[in-house]
């Protein structure tokens, strides 16, 4: 790290696995050296469907298209509840400019178009992410992907 880099905003994608908890950890230890505020995301996956429900949706079968809203509605509202709870994680460890977003779509997509908007100056991401049901919110191989086409340093934490 160069000695007058300073890190005003750090973006913390955010997927329930330990090893996003560990990213948040060490973005908090950073947040607090710097004076930063930190930003949350977490995504919700809206691609990853069994094939039944997207040839559902071809049919253009209403009923499939309200579940599917609906369910999207629920993981978002369930997100937002765990990243509020981060957010005062955050407050409670001294940094008390922290915010949190959640986003839909496929995650590395997602996370790229959040920090398109944001401009952080740091992401700090876990190294893998949750598996099966969890993969909601997956970050996995994601990591890689983000720390090759984000505009910004990306710290990969195990």
């Amino acid at each position: 790290m160069v000695n007058n880099t300073t890190f005003k905003k750090i973006m913390v994608p955010i997927d329930g696995s330990k090893y996003s908890r560990n990213a948040l950890t060490h973005a908090i230890g950073i947040a607090k050296k710097f004076k930063s505020k930190i930003y949350l995301v977490t995504t919700v996956d809206t691609t990853d469907f069994p094939p039944g429900m997207l040839l559902g949706l071809l049919k253009k079968d209403t009923r499939l298209e309200k579940s599917i809203g609906e369910f999207v509605i629920a993981a978002k509202s369930i997100a937002r509840k765990e990243l509020l709870a981060d957010v005062a994680i955050c407050k409670s460890k001294g940094v008390v400019d922290s915010y949190y977003e959640v986003v839909a779509g496929r995650p590395v997509e997602a996370i790229l178009k959040y920090e398109r908007g944001l401009h952080p100056d740091l992401i700090v991401i876990g190294s893998k992410g949750l598996h099966g049901v969890g993969q909601i919110k997956a970050l996995g191989s994601v990591s890689r992907k983000v720390s090759e086409l984000a505009k910004c340093p990306v710290m990969i934490i195990h």
